[in-house]
């Protein structure tokens, strides 16, 4: 795993998807994931389980949006990258029902293959307080 600003196309990749997440560009997004992409959401909580496919990843991102009325964002701190996997450290903003998911640090972590994103795990800083804010 080497630390990267870019040039190398999966450093490229990560923050297209990121900067694709931030700007709601869905088709996008479908675009760079692989037809049978696993994204896994740990917790207990009521985003948690595995998605599998496109179309189960888009629910997940239109329930996400729902359940926060649209405030999730990120702020893209860096981005590592190697031939198979790619890391995007970021800090997450939300509000829910009152509560505030406020800069929270998590690792977006990719494993990339044909240059598509075939699966996915968000690692987080305090899981409690990611299960508490949306429960």
């Amino acid at each position: 795993m080497e630390v990267t600003s870019g040039g190398h196309a999966n450093a490229d990749l990560v923050r297209r998807f990121h900067d694709a997440q931030q700007h709601g560009d869905a088709a996008a997004l479908m675009e760079m994931l692989a037809d049978d992409i696993v994204w896994h959401v740990p917790g207990r909580n009521l985003l948690s389980r595995d998605y599998n496919g496109k179309a189960e990843v888009a629910g997940f991102w239109a329930r996400a949006r729902e359940l926060s009325g649209g405030t999730v964002r990120t702020e893209l701190i860096d981005v590592l990258v190697g031939d198979q996997f790619g890391i995007a450290l970021v800090r997450v903003f939300a509000e829910r029902e009152g509560r505030i998911l406020g800069g929270q640090f998590q690792a977006f972590t990719y494993r990339i293959q044909n240059g598509k994103v075939a699966e996915f795990w968000f690692m987080v800083e305090d899981r409690y307080a990611v299960d508490a804010f949306w429960s």
